[in-house]
C-alpha cells in the first residue's frame, strides 16, 4: 500500500498526532499523472552549494544585490563594499561604518552620475557611481537625517525610512543625494514604520502591527517643490511585520513575517492590499516563544520552483515555501562532527551571472545554489524523511516489507558514494522513541534495476518510519510502498 510517505515537513504540538519531517528534500508534484498512480509527487534534493567567491575577511555577507543591466553586482562582507562583475571577479569599492548587521541595498540610473548603488546600514547612507568607481558616504547634512536602515527605487526616486519613527524620506529626482529634505509619516496608525517595499509602482510601508501604501503623485502645488507622495485611501492593512528583514519580492507580490495586535510569527503574502497567511500550524508551533526580530529571509526561482527561503539564527532553523506546490520543508547545514542540524548557510541571494548566489552568515563565502551538487560546498548533506504515523484504530499491525524507489544507478566511480546507502529507523510509540538503524543499498552506478527493500520490520499499533540519505548522490524518492496485515487484537 502507498501510505503517503512523499510529503512536506508538518510536526505539530503533539507529535501523536502529526510528526512529519522533510529535511534537505523537496517535493515536485507530476501534472501529468492521474490519482493512484506511482510517483504523482516525488521527493528531490534540495540543490548543493558550491563556492564561487571567498572574500579576504572571514565575516559575514551583509547584503547583495544585481544591479541594473546585470553587469555588476554588489555585496558587502563584514565592513568592505566590493563590485563583482560577470567573471565573479571581485573589487573592493568601499568601506562602510559598520562591520556587522544586515544592509539594504537598491540602485538606479541617475540623471548625472548614471548606474549608482545606494546602500543603509542603520547609521549611515552611502552610493557608489559605477561610471566614475566612486564611493561616497552621504553627510549628516544630507537630508532630514543621516541613517536608515531600508531603501528602494520608484519613480526615479530612492526612498529610505528613518530607524525607529514613523518617517520615511526619499532623495532628490535622478540623484543619490536628498537636497530638498522632503519626508512623509506613515501615520495612519500610530506604530512606528519598521520596512518598506516597492510593488507595482506603490510604496507600502509596513509598520509594527499596521501596513499603508503610498504612491507617487507628484508636486502638487504649482511653483513648489513638495514631497511627491501619497496615501492611497481604503489600503490600510491591520497587519505589520514582525522581521525586518523577512522582506523580499516574491513571484507578483512579496512575502514576509507578520505581526499584527493580536501576536507574532504568521508568514504571509500580499494580494492586493490583503494580507494571506501561508505558513502552517507547523511552522508557527516551530517559532513558539522564539525572537523572531532577526529572521533573514531570500527568495529565488529555478526549474519553476520559487522559493522563499526564512531563517531563524536563535532556532538554528530555516523554513522554505514553494509556491509550485504550496508546502513548507526544512533546508539546513548538517553538522557532521556535532551530528546535528543547523540554518542554511544562505543568508541573501541574488540572481547574477546566470547563478543563484548565496552569501554565507559568517566565513566571507558566496556560494553559487547548484541543483546538480550534492554537498554543501564539500560538507555532506543529511537528507530525511520522517512519514505519518500509520495506525489502524491503534489495532495490531505486522509490518513485512518496506521498498522505497529511490533513482538507481547514482553511485559514483569513487570515494563516498561508490556504493549509496539509505538508513531507515522506525518509532512504535507515535515518535518518542526509535529503533536501532538498517541500512540497504540504494544503487551503485549502473545498476538500474537496484530496489531499496527492508523485510520483516515486527509488529506495532502506531508505526513511525524514518529514512535518512547522507551520501552526496542524486537521492530522489519516487514512491515507497509498504506491505502490512493484521494482527490478533
Amino acid at each position: 500500500m502507498d501510505f503517503g510517505f512523499v510529503g512536506a515537513s508538518y510536526t505539530t504540538r503533539s507529535i501523536y498526532q502529526d510528526d512529519q519531517e522533510c529535511i534537505n528534500f523537496y517535493p515536485e508534484i507530476d501534472p501529468t499523472k492521474q490519482p493512484g498512480e506511482r510517483g504523482i509527487v516525488a521527493l528531490y534534493p534540495t540543490p548543493g552549494l558550491v563556492t564561487e567567491i571567498t572574500f579576504p575577511i572571514p565575516a559575514e555577507i551583509r547584503g547583495q544585490r544585481a544591479l541594473s543591466g546585470l553587469q555588476y553586482a554588489i555585496a558587502v562582507c563584514g565592513n568592505r563594499v566590493y563590485r563583482i562583475d560577470q567573471a565573479l571577479s571581485y573589487t573592493q569599492v568601499g568601506t562602510l561604518t559598520t562591520s556587522t548587521g544586515p544592509v539594504s541595498i537598491t540602485d538606479n540610473v541617475m540623471t548625472v552620475q548614471g548606474l549608482t548603488a545606494y546602500i543603509v546600514d542603520g547609521v549611515n547612507r552611502y552610493y557608489y557611481v559605477v561610471a566614475t568607481n566612486t564611493f561616497v558616504t552621504l553627510p549628516p547634512s544630507d537630508g532630514a537625517w543621516q541613517g536608515a536602515d531600508v531603501c528602494d527605487t520608484v519613480d526615479n526616486y530612492i526612498i529610505y525610512n528613518k530607524p525607529g519613527t514613523q518617517l520615511w524620506s526619499s532623495t532628490d529626482l535622478g540623484s543619490p543625494l536628498s537636497t530638498q529634505a522632503w519626508y512623509g509619516a506613515k501615520d495612519g496608525s500610530p506604530d512606528n514604520l519598521v520596512a518598506l517595499i516597492v510593488d507595482h509602482r506603490q510604496v507600502y510601508l509596513l509598520g509594527e502591527v499596521t501596513t499603508e501604501v503610498w504612491v507617487d503623485v507628484g508636486t502638487q502645488i504649482p511653483g513648489l517643490l513638495t514631497f511627491p507622495f501619497q496615501r492611497v485611501s481604503g489600503t490600510s492593512s491591520q497587519n505589520g511585520i514582525g522581521a525586518r528583514f523577512s522582506l523580499v519580492r516574491y513571484a507578483e507580490t512579496f512575502m514576509f513575517l507578520s505581526r499584527d495586535t493580536l501576536g507574532t510569527a504568521t508568514i504571509g503574502m500580499m494580494m492586493g492590499y490583503e494580507y494571506k497567511r501561508v505558513s502552517t500550524h507547523a511552522v508557527e508551533n516551530s517559532l513558539i516563544g522564539v525572537n523572531v526580530e532577526n529572521a533573514r529571509a531570500w527568495s529565488m526561482q529555478q526549474e519553476g520552483h520559487e522559493f522563499y527561503v526564512i531563517t531563524f539564527p536563535d532556532i538554528d532553523l530555516t523554513w522554505v515555501y514553494d509556491l509550485a506546490t504550496q508546502q513548507w520543508f526544512k533546508w539546513l547545514w548538517w553538522d557532521s562532527p556535532n551530528a546535528v542540524y543547523q540554518r542554511h548557510r544562505g543568508q541573501n541571494c541574488i540572481a547574477f551571472a546566470n547563478k543563484n548566489l548565496v552569501g554565507d552568515y559568517e566565513n566571507g563565502k558566496i556560494y553559487a545554489i547548484d541543483f546538480d551538487a550534492y554537498t554543501d560546498a564539500g560538507n555532506p548533506i543529511r537528507r530525511l524523511r520522517r512519514a505519518p504515523h500509520i495506525t489502524t484504530d491503534l489495532q495490531r499491525q505486522y509490518f513485512e516489507e518496506f521498498q522505497i524507489q529511490f533513482q538507481p544507478g547514482v553511485g559514483l566511480t569513487t570515494g563516498v558514494g561508490v556504493n549509496p546507502q539509505a538508513m531507515l529507523r522506525w518509532s512504535n510509540d507515535g515518535g518518542s522513541t526509535w529503533s536501532n538503524e538498517h541500512w540497504v543499498g540504494i544503487g551503485q552506478q549502473g545498476v538500474y534495476t537496484n530496489r531499496a527493500i527492508w523485510r520483516r520490520l515486527g509488529w506495532a499499533r502506531d508505526r513511525i518510519f524514518e529514512v535518512a540519505v547522507t551520501d552526496p548522490v542524486k537521492a530522489v524518492i519516487v514512491s515507497a510502498n509498504l506491505k502490512a496485515s493484521p494482527g490478533d487484537n
